[in-house]
Parts: structure tokens; sequence; C-alpha cells
């Protein structure tokens, strides 16, 4: 009788231990991997949110023309490493307590045909108007 009632606790106990793991699992794959985590920089991404990311490039000062930088392979992925920025970018992630300004034109902070305003720590899918068509990044 004792043999069972030990057998039974044990089989609850690993029961519930299981289930905590598949749980602290599911919370942990929910989790985004950030490729940046300090004040003032940008990461931005290859690809759209729903895409997974993919690579990154980390930007910590304004670039009037993304010729010339390149995205590299993160924590969130290798897709699009070693591709011009300029051009390729899908989406934003903010790790800046002000506004970060994607531009559709190099040069200038011109937004005359498009540009969109990253709010403070967020991640944002560029716009159609953007994505894939970013040419310039700025700090307000």
């Amino acid at each position: 009788m004792r043999i069972r009632k030990l057998l039974a606790a044990a089989a609850v106990a690993g029961t519930v231990a299981t289930a905590g793991l598949a749980t602290a699992g599911s919370a942990s794959a929910a989790v985004p991997n950030y490729d940046c985590s300090g004040t003032h920089e940008v990461c931005v991404y290859y690809n759209s949110s729903g895409a997974g990311y993919g690579a990154y490039f980390r930007q910590t000062g304004n670039i009037s023309d993304y010729a010339g930088h390149y995205f590299s392979a993160g924590r969130n992925g290798s897709s699009g490493a070693g591709v011009s920025v300029k051009n390729n970018a899908a989406s934003v992630d903010s790790w800046y307590d002000g506004t970060f300004t994607v531009y559709y034109n190099s040069g200038t902070k011109n937004c005359s045909y498009a540009c969109q305003n990253i709010p403070a720590w967020s991640t944002t899918d560029l716009n159609g108007a953007l994505k894939n068509n970013n040419a310039a990044g700025f700090f307000n």
C-alpha cells in the first residue's frame, strides 16, 4: 500500500515537473533574442518580424547613406548577412529613448517621398513605402 502511494506521488510529481518544463520552454521561446541592447542604438534587420528578423546592422549614430554598410549574422539568424543595408531593410528594433527615423532618400533628412518614425524602445516593421527602400537613418 505504501509503495503504491509513493509510486503515485512520484508519478504526480513527475507530471508536474514535466508540465513546468514544457511551460518554461514555451515562455523562453517567446522572448526575442536581441542583437541590440544598449541605449542610443537601433538594430536594422534584413527581414520583418514575421520572417524572424534575420541578419542585423547595429546603428549608433546618424547615417545619411546606408551604402557601404552591411548586415551581419546575429542571434536571429544569418538570412541577409553580407547584403547592403541600403534598400534591403525590413524592420527596426529601437533601444533609443527618442524617435528614430528611416528615410527613403539619402543625403539629408528629406521626407519629401517617404519616411517612418520608429518610436522609442519599440520594434517596428517598415511600412510598404520603406521596406527594401531605405536609404538613411537618423536619431531625433
